[in-house]
């Protein structure tokens, strides 16, 4: 199983420094379409989704229905490179959820 990853340009630039296959979106229509795309797929365990696009309410209650229902993939959202910082560093979020130290 593999990691896959949506957000903004930097945020997709980060993750495939590490290996981590993904697309960028710029936009909640784009995510979305991504994300459908996705959980299609049978190699990918971990979906990574920046949470900019979250702000959208039919996203959120679609990713949650989606939690719901699956087992695999499992999504996670992350802040993305261009939200304001907050109280947990960005890299202790990755580190987290790839298993490796950043």
């Amino acid at each position: 199983m593999i990691g896959y990853v949506i957000g903004d340009s930097d945020m997709i630039t980060g993750f495939r420094l590490v290996g981590v296959e993904g697309v960028e979106a710029t936009s909640v229509d784009e995510a979305r379409q991504a994300l459908n795309k996705a959980i299609t797929r049978n190699d990918i365990g971990i979906i990574i989704i920046s949470e900019s696009f979250l702000t959208d309410l039919p996203l959120r209650v679609e990713i949650d229905k989606m939690r719901q229902e699956r087992v695999t993939p499992l999504i996670v959202e992350i802040p993305g490179s261009m939200e304001p910082p907050n109280q947990t560093q960005l890299s202790s979020i990755i580190s987290k959820i790839l298993g490796i130290k950043m």
